[in-house]
């Protein structure tokens, strides 16, 4: 299994979205944090760490009220829509089961 990184729950500069931590810039993997949030996502929404794609944040913007994360698409800090993360990570998920058959495929296993 590929390394996943370093737990960044004990990073102060992380941001927690609906559930789901990235960092300041907010990336679920960013090498200028050497923040790796994908495994303490996956316990989160209760899988199993694997190896998969980082999440992707849609468009957002903090609010002037409390500072909370807001999607810009539909202004909302708890959408279902934007911010669905264990639906998302299922998908990388399978995407990620897929792309390692595909690449043991090609040869014998001897």
């Amino acid at each position: 299994m590929t390394e996943l990184g370093t737990s960044p729950t004990d990073s102060t500069s992380s941001i927690e979205v609906n559930d789901a931590l990235f960092c300041e810039h907010g990336l679920e993997v960013c090498t200028k944090c050497a923040f790796d949030a994908r495994e303490d996502n996956d316990a989160m929404m209760g899988l199993d760490p694997a190896p998969r794609a980082p999440l992707e944040m849609p468009a957002y913007y903090r609010s002037n009220k409390d500072h909370s994360i807001m999607c810009k698409a539909h202004a909302n800090s708890n959408c279902k829509s934007c911010f669905g993360w264990k639906k998302q990570i299922v998908k990388l998920h399978k995407e990620g089961k897929k792309s390692s058959k595909n690449k043991n495929n090609g040869g014998s296993n001897f």
